[in-house]
């Protein structure tokens, strides 16, 4: 037997591209009473909000960054019957950030103007109640930062990511963070090479797209050579650059009496006198505002006490707990939209949204128990396990949230569900077929054509289009 949720009244969480397709999934297919998105800053855009000064309302670093041009063509940033309009420009097909900012704030609007987002509302606590629902406290800054809280049958947490800088466990880094925590810098603070870079030796850690572009972007500015630290050849479409070397995996920190720091590498070299370190080495799923009831009791009083769903120390690192990465299994009125990553995450955040509303309307069953519900964590740390057996040096993108080649098989999976519990979606939702798969690979090599376009230079040697 499987189990019907219908809950009525539903929070949103947070104003990016997840939260805004939910919010949209929501309002037209489920069956809901009342559905409300919050955002604490004082517009839209998630990740791709464009940072306006303010006084009066608290700030919150975004990844994105002045003239940031993405990865991601438009057919893969369009959500489903609302399409991405095609760049202005010949050779250079992927949307800057300005682009995929006004497209999100032209799709809010009506959500906007109808109530169904509030802007400048900071949640601080989200906390389980005893017989069901969910306390949610937040901050009106509108309103000089007043205290609010409300209770909500459901809650769709979309903010996971991207507050939660990581940085690499290596010897003597926390020490330099603590003493001189100005030269050790991460992607999410980066706003372009300023005068803090100007002739500066500058070491980059990571080889995926943000510590590509940011190595990129010092090179002219920089002190030369912009080190690049990695563990493995990079994936990740950028330009062969002269200006830029590479070194292997960073194994100890050391400062030096003029401040400088010493930086040892695993192959035994040391470089010296570097100035700054900017770490491109992603983020950590974290929700610090949450807390659940303890699925067992407390032995000794029997009770369930309130604690923290998720932590910086999960192994592996993940959002526990979760039915198809989206319900929380031991309550499934809590949900969350964007904890798995992909390279088209627009796409998939609108599938997993559309699921969750049909889920929450009772038109797609789930498990009936949490140890049912459990089922897919369980084979989903089997087969992470596994894949970092098959290296001695697993890349980072061997995660729990990170599906790689299992992405289709589990779009597919949810599809499915959905099709099966609304046909007229069949022909809205993207395919997730070997066709568009086919399309999403070849964004690679037409990255890589359109930064040497804008490059102004010539291909240097041939586009291996088996690369990903």
């Amino acid at each position: 037997m499987e189990m019907a949720l219908r809950p009525k009244n539903l929070l949103i969480i947070g104003g990016g591209p997840c939260g805004l397709i939910t919010l949209r999934n929501c309002l037209h297919h489920g069956t809901f009473t009342k559905v409300q998105l919050v955002e604490r800053r004082d517009d839209i855009g998630g990740v791709w909000y464009q940072n306006h000064a303010s006084n009066y309302r608290s700030r919150w670093s975004t990844p994105a960054y002045p003239g940031l041009i993405g990865n991601v063509i438009p057919e893969f940033l369009s959500f489903s019957e609302h399409p991405f309009p095609a760049p202005p420009r010949e050779h250079q097909p992927f949307p800057t950030l300005a682009e995929t900012n006004t497209y999100l704030k032209e799709f809010a609007h009506p959500f906007i103007e109808n109530g169904h987002i509030r802007l400048s509302f900071e949640v601080t606590g989200v906390e389980e109640v005893e017989g069901g629902g969910w306390t949610v406290r937040m901050k009106d800054w509108n309103k000089g930062d007043l205290v609010l809280e409300e209770t909500w049958d459901a809650v769709v947490i979309t903010t996971v990511w991207f507050d939660n800088s990581h940085f690499p466990d290596v010897p003597g880094l926390r020490e330099l963070q603590q003493q001189q925590h100005n030269k050790v810098q991460h992607a999410i603070n980066w706003t372009g090479p300023d005068d803090d870079h100007k002739e500066k030796c500058v070491l980059v850690i990571g080889n995926a797209n943000s510590a590509n572009e940011m190595a990129a972007q010092l090179a002219p500015v920089a002190q030369t050579p912009i080190y690049r630290s990695t563990r493995q050849i990079s994936v990740f479409p950028s330009l062969p650059d002269t200006r830029i070397q590479d070194i292997g995996p960073i194994s100890r920190y050391t400062t030096t009496n003029n401040d400088k720091i010493t930086v040892h590498v695993q192959d035994g070299t040391a470089i010296e006198n570097i100035d700054i370190v900017l770490f491109g080495t992603g983020y950590y799923p974290h929700v610090p505002y949450l807390r659940v009831l303890r699925p067992d009791p407390d032995p000794q009083t029997h009770a369930r006490t309130l604690v923290p769903l998720t932590s910086r120390t999960t192994v592996p690192t993940r959002i526990p707990s979760l039915h198809n990465q989206i319900l929380y299994a031991y309550n499934p009125t809590l949900a969350f939209i964007g904890a798995p990553t992909s390279f088209i995450p627009f796409t998939l955040a609108d599938l997993t949204s559309t699921w969750l509303s049909l889920a929450w309307s009772g038109l797609i069953q789930i498990p009936p128990t949490p140890k049912a519900r459990l089922v897919y964590e369980q084979s989903r740390l089997r087969t992470l396990a596994e894949q970092r057996s098959e290296s001695d040096n697993p890349s980072n993108l061997i995660n729990f949230h990170f599906l790689g080649r299992y992405e289709m098989e589990y779009a597919r999976g949810l599809r499915e569900d959905v099709v099966r519990a609304n046909e007229g979606l069949d022909r809205v939702l993207a395919r997730w077929d070997d066709e568009q798969d086919e399309r999403r690979f070849a964004m690679y090599a037409t990255k890589m054509e359109s930064l040497f376009v804008s490059a102004g230079v010539e291909r240097l040697m041939p586009i291996d289009d088996n690369a990903t």
